[in-house]
């Protein structure tokens, strides 16, 4: 389920907020890095053409919460720079860890 998407001014992206339709999404970038979120591995996942052609994505899991499970990610209708945006999704899923963890604040 997407709780929060920010889209760019100038474009319009296909991934609305809520629930997806059907299981497809697990085959996408943000359900990729909950699975691997569930095996313990806090890298970024990649992504090509997974749900939509074209489409790129990057994402990590949010690990640390718990009952929690969820990731951050980016999707692009071009090529991601991977070692430049997959170290910067794996800060923000590490930041929304830390804002949501028990005792944090």
């Amino acid at each position: 389920m997407a709780l929060a998407v920010v889209e760019p001014s100038w474009t319009h992206c296909t991934s609305p907020t809520g629930r997806a339709p059907g299981t497809g999404s697990i085959r996408a970038r943000a359900g990729l890095a909950i699975l691997a979120g569930r095996r313990g591995e806090s890298g970024w996942v990649e992504t090509t053409g997974q749900l939509q052609a074209g489409a790129y994505g990057i994402a990590a899991p949010v690990i640390g919460v718990p009952g929690l499970e969820a990731s951050v990610g980016v999707v692009a209708l071009a090529a991601l720079d991977a070692p430049v945006v997959g170290p910067a999704v794996i800060a923000a899923a590490a930041a929304t860890s830390r804002a949501l963890a028990p005792g944090q604040a």
